[in-house]
């Protein structure tokens, strides 16, 4: 185990902190690197890693950044710095895991090193932007970060600084001690599987079957972010294959629904890397909007059901369905390898089946009609009579994905 953990910080407006924070690594037996993001000046501390280092590996020298004046790009400068250098130590062995401390800056670039880094690799944050109406997404992105909130301003020391800082080393050095320093290694065949609420009883009832056959799932809920993150540990070759059961963030992201992808590259890691996938509509009939009240009078006179009092669950249309349909096609076109498709002619979510609020076979029938249409006869598509969530659909899944396993070359895995 590196039993080393790698310190950033923007030395010249957080350094007596920073310090503080290394000297309690340090006490628990563990070794810290330290990096000085700092742009504004010297910070006259002896660090590993400068900022100077920083800014030039970001691409612009920091005498440069500062004669700018341009505070913004300064800082995306220096996150880019911290991203290649953070990303080339780790390659070099020359940590185990990472803990930042700063403000909005500073976790702005203090994280932009730790998104780089594996999944697994330990990854903490003490911001005083933890909280609140702070959107995270843009901190944690698809990665593990751990962010804690400092209650308090970073600047200076105190009662509670110290103690949140005490904590902060426990933590970040806990998760030190349980980690291998080894990449992820699955225990059976690794798949991805996508799946959202209302999908789950069928994506179970999918992986408890294939568990018992050997295969390791793992699953990523489509909330934007999930399915991004599938993508990426699919593009680093974590997976041999991939069940997409769960279609909602391509829809979502058409309709600009508060769960569209964050990225618009969903659904084509599989085939850019030449993997089998099956691929299966789930929730890809329906946005998902914000409260009721708070929706125009032409949403709110759709089909749609509360999904709890934030998010509210809207049907799209038939010529929307057509249009998410085209978008379906272009992406599976591009497979390389083994791509099936599965329909479920009873509904594609928990609320679109006969007698509940989404049911609506003729949008069913544009997305299924539209997709058959641009898809290349090489994939074939299976219509199924029964619901998504039914064993009836998800038995011929499996037995198909078991067929398709079967007759796949062994493919190399890359280790992320």
């Amino acid at each position: 185990m590196n039993k080393t953990v790698l310190l950033i910080a923007t030395f010249d407006t957080k350094g007596a902190e920073a310090l503080y924070l290394k000297a309690q690594v340090e006490a628990l037996g563990f070794a810290v690197l330290t990096m000085d993001a700092g742009i504004l000046k010297p910070s006259g501390a002896a660090v590993d890693i400068d900022r100077a280092t920083l800014a030039a590996r970001g691409g612009t020298p920091i005498e440069a950044s500062l004669a700018a004046a341009d505070k913004g790009a300064a800082i995306l400068n220096m996150m880019s710095g911290v991203s290649v250098v953070t990303r080339e130590l780790y390659q070099q062995g020359r940590f185990g895991a990472v803990i930042g401390i700063g403000g909005a800056q500073g976790t702005d670039i203090a994280t932009a090193g730790m998104r780089g880094l594996p999944v697994g690799v330990p990854k903490f944050m003490v911001s005083t932007v933890a909280s609140g109406q702070t959107p995270f997404g843009p901190f944690v992105g698809t990665s593990d970060v751990a962010l804690m909130h400092s209650v308090a301003d970073i600047q200076g020391l105190n009662f509670l600084t110290r103690r949140i800082l005490k904590n902060a080393a426990g933590a970040v050095c806990g998760m030190l001690a349980q980690f291998s320093g080894r990449d992820i290694e699955p225990s059976g065949i690794p798949v991805a599987m996508s799946m959202m609420g209302t999908t789950t009883p069928g994506s179970l009832y999918c992986k408890k079957k294939l568990e018992d056959k050997g295969f390791e799932i793992v699953t990523f809920h489509q909330n934007g972010t999930g399915g991004i993150a599938m993508e990426e540990m699919i593009r680093s070759g974590a997976f041999r294959a991939v069940l997409d059961l769960s279609l909602h963030e391509v829809a979502d992201r058409y309709m600009g629904g508060l769960h569209g992808a964050i990225r618009a590259d969903r659904l084509e890691a599989a085939a850019d890397a030449g993997l089998p996938q099956i691929i299966v509509p789930g929730g890809i009939n329906y946005m998902v909007l914000g409260p009721l009240k708070s929706l125009p009078d032409a949403i709110r006179s759709r089909k749609l059901i509360v999904h709890n009092p934030n998010l509210t669950l809207v049907r799209l249309t038939p010529d929307e369905l057509s249009r998410v349909a085209e978008i379906v096609a272009a992406k599976l076109n591009r497979a390389k390898e083994t791509c099936r498709v599965f329909i479920p002619l009873k509904g594609f979510s928990y609320p679109d089946r006969e007698g509940l609020p989404h049911w609506e076979p003729e949008g069913n029938r544009a997305f299924i009609d539209g997709l058959k249409n641009q898809l290349k006869n090489t994939i074939p598509v299976a219509e199924i009579p029964a619901h998504i969530n039914d064993p009836e659909f998800m038995d011929p899944v499996v037995e198909s994905f078991l067929d398709m396993m079967a007759v796949q070359p062994k493919i190399e895995r890359e280790v992320p």
